[in-house]
């Protein structure tokens, strides 16, 4: 279909409109990896990926160092479909699956862009006209009211970030979220690995009386053995997040009665196709299906999250976009969330438009 001219990366960093404070971090900018194809016509196509060492061990400065090693790799490949991207990509460089995830990103906005259709599209077509966005109660001094606030505007999930206190003052949050939130919403709480693995028993026996429907990743995501105790004592189920970077992982955690579902990320699996293959058989195992940016991706990593929402075979669980947190973008028509659902664009590829003078706004020298 094309041939690959130029791989541009580059790490940018935007505030954010808040400070958002989550289990052994403070998060103030998105720290990103942009990256961007250019085919040998003078097509262009965008990806992007956050950098998160504590998930995924990647940095700004690895992803780019990463996406410039593979670029070599990539001059003048030929790039037929969307199906032969994972065979394309993979096998390039081990692990380093978020800089993977952003090349198959402008891979799929390019030949969305050659094709004339969305990424949804390429993905196999909607299987629901919008996707519920989860809002993050996190940690903030004006959490509570910025849930209201976000319930006056039509929401309909909320996250409560725990693991940053101990667990009884978690639990007092998560009912309080609830009590504000009413009986008609999704609210979860996510503690991204913070508990000690006693600390984590204690939340997840007082989760269901807190009136949560899933509790996230208590510890570790390596020690199974402590989510598996947490499944035997906990009310509602239990999700996977850091815990899950492969196929395998999913298959793991349900083997061992460690997690009842899960959620994906572009960043962990590496692509779309990645987190498709992971979306089946969460479904054939009856295992329910989180959706998630990273904190925080720009409308680029946003636009690629909002098409797997519409995609995915089932979505119990929601879906976020992250550039919601973001003071400013670098895309002319932002990603937006409407009544409490993600909009997902209909132009072809990822469906945006790159303000490339933003991008060159908020570059870091690296």
């Amino acid at each position: 279909m094309f041939k690959i001219a130029k791989i541009e990366a580059c790490a940018v960093a935007i505030p954010l409109k808040m400070p958002i404070k989550m289990a052994g971090i403070l998060i103030e900018t998105c720290d990103n990896l942009i990256v961007k194809v250019t085919d040998s016509e003078g097509n262009v196509g965008w990806g992007e990926a956050s950098s998160a060492p504590t998930m995924t061990g990647e940095t700004a400065e690895g992803l780019v160092a990463a996406t410039k090693f593979m670029a070599s790799r990539l001059d003048g490949a030929e790039v037929t479909n969307h199906e032969g991207l994972v065979d394309l990509i993979e096998p390039l460089m081990h692990a380093n699956h978020s800089a993977k995830s952003a090349i198959d990103g402008a891979l799929h906005d390019l030949i969305g862009k050659h094709s004339q259709k969305p990424m949804y599209e390429l993905l196999g077509g909607k299987k629901r006209l919008n996707a519920p966005m989860f809002w993050m109660i996190a940690g903030s001094k004006d959490e509570m009211e910025l849930a209201q606030a976000r319930i006056d505007d039509g929401y309909i999930a909320f996250k409560v970030k725990v693991g940053m206190n101990l667990p009884e003052h978690d639990l007092q949050r998560s009912k309080q979220s609830r009590q504000i939130c009413g009986n008609n919403v999704h609210v979860s709480a996510d503690a991204n690995q913070g508990y000690s693995p006693e600390n984590a028993i204690t939340f997840a026996k007082g989760a269901g009386d807190a009136g949560l429907d899933f509790f996230e990743q208590p510890v570790n995501g390596h020690d199974i053995e402590s989510m598996k105790k947490c499944a035997q004592v906990c009310s509602v189920p239990i999700a996977a997040d850091e815990g899950i970077h492969s196929i395998e992982d999913i298959q793991k955690h349900y083997d061992q009665g460690a997690a009842m579902g899960g959620s994906l990320k572009l960043i962990k699996l590496g692509s779309a196709s990645g987190v498709m293959e992971g979306a089946k058989l969460m479904q054939k195992l009856s295992m329910s299906v989180n959706l998630a940016g990273k904190t925080a991706d720009t409308s680029i990593g946003s636009a690629a999250i909002s098409h797997l929402a519409v995609s995915l075979p089932t979505l119990e669980w929601d879906a976020s976009v992250t550039n919601q947190y973001l003071a400013d973008d670098v895309v002319k028509n932002p990603i937006q969330v409407v009544n409490g659902h993600i909009v997902t664009p209909d132009g072809p590829g990822l469906g945006i438009e790159v303000d490339e003078d933003k991008i060159e706004k908020y570059k870091r020298n690296l």
